[in-house]
């Protein structure tokens, strides 16, 4: 298995809850699965609880799993201020060792596309084979590849987002983005700016899974789709579609 990459991107905890404070888009339909399953649930890449904390308001048992010390850090200070009862878990997806079953597990908003190769996917789908109880249910959440982005050329910077740090200040992040076809990793150089001014940079790599792809690996890990969304809002899924969001089960 190839090495996590994304390690350095994550150690400023308290910036990236900043970054993603405004950004509540995905929290309905997670919301809606979770009291579905009615838990217990395990959150994997659970960074700092931008979604679990929303599902443990909502009375619903939940752990939050992140490889990331800092992430989790922050996650368990957010928790211990609302009294929300978290369990918060550090571990590698790929090595997942819990006793506990879940009735729910999801990975959330690109986090498996960290995963670089077939390897460490197989990994992240066997551990979670084991977390989940018989009827247990996974979604696995990444975008769906954009011929047109992955196109982009490498010296040409372009708006990605706009937000508001802690004291509102408005940051804007430019990116910039190449495409390596033989890995399937498209490469991100994000440049985040205030009053024009370069305040840092983060370089991120994402491993694009096409979708007949995504669902042989399911298949080849018996994981089963019983359905594929476009977006969270559960459009069915087209080649149009800007997510892949699947909703699993392991065959038996």
């Amino acid at each position: 298995m190839k090495p996590l990459d994304c390690m350095e991107i994550y150690e400023d905890a308290a910036f990236y809850d900043q970054e993603f404070s405004d950004r509540s888009r995905e929290i309905p339909f997670f919301l809606k699965h979770a009291k579905a399953t009615g838990g217990p649930i395990l959150e994997i890449a659970c960074g700092t609880g931008r979604l679990t904390l929303p599902i443990a308001r909502a009375n619903i048992e939940i752990t939050g799993l992140d490889v990331s010390p800092p992430m989790l850090q922050l996650a368990r200070r957010k928790a211990e201020a609302e009294k929300l009862a978290i369990t918060w878990i550090q571990q590698d997806c790929r090595f997942i060792n819990l006793e506990k079953k879940f009735a729910l597990v999801f990975s959330a908003t690109n986090a498996m596309q960290h995963l670089h190769d077939l390897d460490s996917a197989n990994g992240f789908l066997t551990s979670v084979k084991k977390t989940l109880t018989l009827d247990g249910k996974l979604i696995i959440d990444v975008f769906n590849p954009n011929p047109a982005k992955l196109a982009r050329s490498a010296n040409v910077r372009y708006h990605h987002k706009t937000f508001f740090d802690e004291a509102r200040n408005e940051i804007r992040v430019e990116a910039s983005s190449e495409y390596d076809i033989t890995s399937q990793i498209l490469r991100f150089t994000l440049y985040y700016l205030q009053d024009e001014k370069l305040i840092r940079v983060k370089k991120v790599g994402m491993r694009c899974f096409f979708p007949e792809e995504l669902a042989a690996i399911c298949h080849f890990n018996k994981i089963e789709i019983v359905d594929r969304y476009g977006d969270y809002d559960e459009t069915p899924f087209t080649h149009e579609s800007p997510k892949q969001i699947l909703i699993c089960r392991v065959m038996r």
